[in-house]
């Protein structure tokens, strides 16, 4: 069990402490010369829970040092409230008391301390006052246990209260996560960073990230471990946890206290978080849209701003939901809590609770929104996911959705929900309600069946545009999967990246037809994809003709566009298709270069360039970084088209 100290300066936790465990936690010189807690101090003792370690952090009780307090009080088990007889509850008490129900503390024990100085008249009256401040907050059945660390008066009741403290059961489910509390190097093993851990499995060998650090994070490998200051075969959600770090990218200057221990897979950052956000009843005024704050997550501390999302001020003691926008990024996830202290970080104003880690920068008040972010307050992943379905007639980003919620891809394989359907992969897996989705085909249908088509119109609609004519702006993933049930329905086809209205066909008045049995064959006469211009040269047609021929001809379905000056016959495009397909097969790898399909296709690295550009936007490939994946077979985007 992880308890942490809480109180206001020279109340005695230290020193409580050290009575407790025999270990002075004050281990900087400037602690010890100034005689008060500066930074984070830390003891472990297996004398007060049979058959347990119980550690010890204990936090700055200065008001100046309460930034340090916040890095030690994340995900705590406990709270060890102190509060000195002599002086009674005192103002850093009941912003300690406010900061541990903020952040969800809900165990722990109230040791009155000082108590060889004063009356018991007067002792009474403290305990008295204490309970009373205890009341409104999730400590409000916390034992209180008068003390003295100079006598050892009531230590033994102190010692019983601590061993019958029952910690949260923290399931080890999830992608490890721990926040960084301390970096420093140890000679002969290198760098050591130490926090308690949030959730996860740690194993030495094990490879992480520490996020936020650039774009994708540093990459480090796990070379030891030690929880509760013993050395450990794992680590686990609840453990204190010390991290032994290797790797090319290790440095210290780059690692420390306000960044993230992380899976790999939850390394990225956000500048925009939904809050479930409660303003302290102790504040004087209503707090406002757009007001500045600090902004405590994790053991980090970030200037930025709230937006409040349902009302332009938010009342003392009332909630609403509201989004930070944060002047640099964090790594945070749903459930994580948020500590807000006013512009001057002088006095803390509220907290809350992380609903989303990564909130829109635009339409995040609307209805739809609102209610998106309303249902990741459950706490049950399939119940959020379930409600989430409901409101989001375009999909749900199960990716995101698993990223912000902190689940594997196991866990996220095992949340079911009555009709949802899985669509997509990778960065592109979405889920969907099959109701939603058979009236995103619908939707699509009726587009396709709207589209005024003339003379010399081009049939159907490009695929890339349906998300923004569409109502709800539905995900990619969704929409293909649409798109497979109207084409499986024999409602529509794909014609490259187009999509038409299955057996839509323009026919050639005689003149065209005469002209195309002229073209086709200078189409393709050279082995490679020619331009308009270069055929009009070649058969001595005027340039514009050729061009309003060409617009005439893609109507009827005879080629299709992929670029400004460049169109190919279907069984031209399936046939480049085909190679990249081939090609792949035999390399044995998943993903291609533009020098890949520029060796396959036996075209030049420009054309190649712009073929596969065409081929991103008709859906065969998707671009990742400098490669491309293919997305669905050749034959479903352009052997319909080739056959007609």
């Amino acid at each position: 069990m992880i308890i942490a100290t809480a109180g206001h300066v020279d109340h005695g936790k230290t020193s409580l402490l050290k009575r407790l465990t025999g270990i002075d936690t004050d281990r900087l010189p400037e602690e010890k010369r100034r005689g008060l807690t500066i930074d984070l101090g830390f003891a472990y003792t297996d004398a007060l829970r049979p058959g347990e370690t119980t550690g010890f952090v204990d936090v700055p009780g200065h008001e100046k040092f309460i930034r340090n307090m916040l890095a030690g009080v994340t995900a705590i088990d406990a709270a060890l409230l102190v509060v000195a007889a002599d002086d009674g509850p005192m103002p850093q008490t009941r912003e300690h008391l406010a900061i541990l129900d903020l952040v969800g503390v809900r165990t722990g024990i109230v040791a009155i301390t000082k108590t060889d100085l004063v009356e018991a008249d007067w002792l009474d009256e403290v305990v008295a006052e204490t309970r009373a401040l205890l009341q409104p907050t999730g400590l409000a059945e916390a034992p209180v246990v008068a003390v003295s660390s100079t006598n050892g008066a009531g230590i033994d009741r102190l010692t019983e209260a601590i061993g019958a403290l029952r910690a949260v059961e923290k399931p080890a489910c999830g992608g490890f996560r721990m926040a960084i509390d301390r970096s420093f190097i140890v000679g002969g093993a290198g760098l050591v960073v130490t926090g308690l851990v949030q959730s996860g499995i740690l194993k030495a060998g094990d490879r992480l990230a520490v996020s936020p650090a650039g774009p994708k994070g540093i990459g480090v490998r796990v070379r030891g471990l030690k929880v509760q200051d013993a050395p450990a075969a794992e680590a686990r959600a609840g453990d204190r946890c010390a991290v032994n770090l290797a790797g090319a990218d290790v440095d210290r200057a780059a690692i420390g206290r306000g960044q993230w221990l992380v899976a790999p897979g939850l390394r990225s950052v956000s500048r925009r978080l939904d809050i479930d956000l409660r303003l302290l009843a102790s504040e004087a005024r209503p707090l406002r849209h757009w007001t500045p704050v600090h902004v405590h997550a994790g053991t980090a501390d970030i200037p930025g701003r709230v937006a409040l999302l349902e009302a332009g001020k938010l009342a003392p003691g009332e909630r609403a939901l509201a989004q930070l926008v944060l002047d640099r990024g964090i790594c945070v996830c749903r459930g994580d809590a948020v500590i807000l202290r006013d512009q001057s970080a002088r006095r803390t104003i509220g907290g809350g609770t992380v609903l989303d880690c990564h909130g829109p920068q635009r339409g995040r008040a609307t209805p739809q929104r609102l209610a998106m972010v309303r249902a990741q307050r459950r706490p049950n992943h399939a119940e959020a996911l379930a409600a989430q379905l409901d409101i989001a007639a375009g999909g749900v980003d199960l990716t995101a959705f698993a990223r912000n919620r902190n689940q594997t891809k196991m866990e996220l394989a095992g949340l079911e929900a009555p009709g949802l359907v899985r669509v997509g992969s990778g960065e592109r897996h979405a889920a969907i309600l099959d109701r939603h989705l058979a009236g995103l085909a619908e939707a699509i249908r009726a587009a396709l069946t709207g589209r005024a088509e003339g003379r010399n119109s081009e049939s159907g609609l490009p695929a890339a545009a349906l998300p923004r004519l569409l109502p709800g702006r539905p995900l990619a993933a969704c929409i293909d999967a649409a798109l497979d049930r109207l084409i499986r329905d024999g409602i529509a086809e794909r014609r490259g990246e187009r999509i038409v209205l299955a057996g839509r066909r323009i026919e050639l008045e005689p003149r065209d037809a005469r002209l195309w049995s002229r073209i086709e064959p200078a189409l393709t006469a050279s082995g490679r994809p020619r331009t308009v211009w270069e055929v009009s040269e070649a058969l001595g047609i005027a340039g514009n003709e050729a061009a309003r021929f060409f617009k005439r001809a893609q109507a009827a379905g005879l080629v299709m566009q992929v670029s400004k000056n460049r169109f190919l016959t279907p069984e031209a495009l399936e046939t480049l298709a085909n190679a990249a397909e081939t090609g792949l097969a035999s390399s044995g790898g998943d993903r291609f270069t533009v020098a890949d399909f520029r060796d396959w296709s036996g075209l030049g690295r420009n054309l190649s360039v712009e073929m596969l550009e065409y081929f991103d936007r008709a859906g065969f490939t998707r671009r990742a970084g400098n490669e491309r994946v293919i997305r669905r077979p050749a034959v479903e985007v352009f052997g319909d088209a080739a056959r007609g």
